[in-house]
């Protein structure tokens, strides 16, 4: 790892440990720390002012999620995947989402419909006037509605730790995607779809529809 690399720093509350782990993470999902480049739990404890303990215990859990791995006693390296194998990884991650879906159908309450038609509508009426940040920002909150109705943390961990995996990838397509109207209508209308299958309640179509949504994500790949 290159000794000027700025990484997150990490915030002082909560679990010390988990605050490197995110932070590692996000340095890897946004290219800062590149697949194939070696780390050292010390270059780590000095770039995020901490001690080695919490980045020991990060490393170990990225470690176990195969973003990091062991190339010597004291050297890791992040994981360099084929990209056949990334995309396979990013295939897993549209299944979990499906699935997600499905139990939200179960649970979903006719206020959370609502809410999401409502940023639906909202994204439509704006139209050009929403910025890319504005536009991912609805859809974080539209998405938030799924996860909130599935009520499955261990599904979710399981859907975060996947979606790391070709992150690039996805954004820098997303924000060439979003400059084609064709490209943005297909998107909404996916939406709709996962939403009026919540709506009925009906487990199959919002597994499907769920899955064309987030497979459009990872396409091109």
């Amino acid at each position: 790892m290159s000794h000027d690399v700025v990484l997150p720093q990490v915030a002082r509350a909560g679990v010390l440990s988990e605050q490197v782990y995110r932070s590692l993470r996000e340095s890897i999902a946004d290219g800062r720390l590149v697949p194939g480049s070696r780390i050292t739990e010390r270059q780590l404890a000095a770039a995020l002012d901490v001690s080695p303990t919490p980045v020991r215990e990060a490393l170990g859990k990225l470690e176990h999620e195969g973003l990091v791995e062991r190339v010597g006693a004291r050297r890791l390296q992040v994981v360099d995947h084929p990209t056949e194998t990334l995309h396979e990884l990013m295939e897993v991650e549209v299944m979990l989402r499906g699935a997600e879906a499905r139990f939200a159908a179960r649970k979903i309450t006719p206020e959370a419909i609502e809410r999401m038609r409502g940023y639906i509508d909202e994204l439509v009426a704006a139209g050009d006037a929403l910025t890319l940040e504005q536009q991912f920002e609805m859809a974080q909150l539209f998405d938030a509605e799924i996860i909130r109705a599935a009520a499955n943390p261990a599904l979710r961990s399981l859907i975060e730790s996947y979606a790391i995996y070709g992150t690039d990838h996805r954004l820098s397509r997303a924000a060439e995607d979003a400059r084609d109207p064709g490209w943005v209508e297909s998107r909404i209308a996916g939406h709709r779809a996962i939403v009026e299958a919540l709506a009925a309640g009906d487990e199959v179509a919002a597994e499907r529809a769920m899955r064309a949504n987030a497979r459009s994500a990872i396409k091109n790949f």
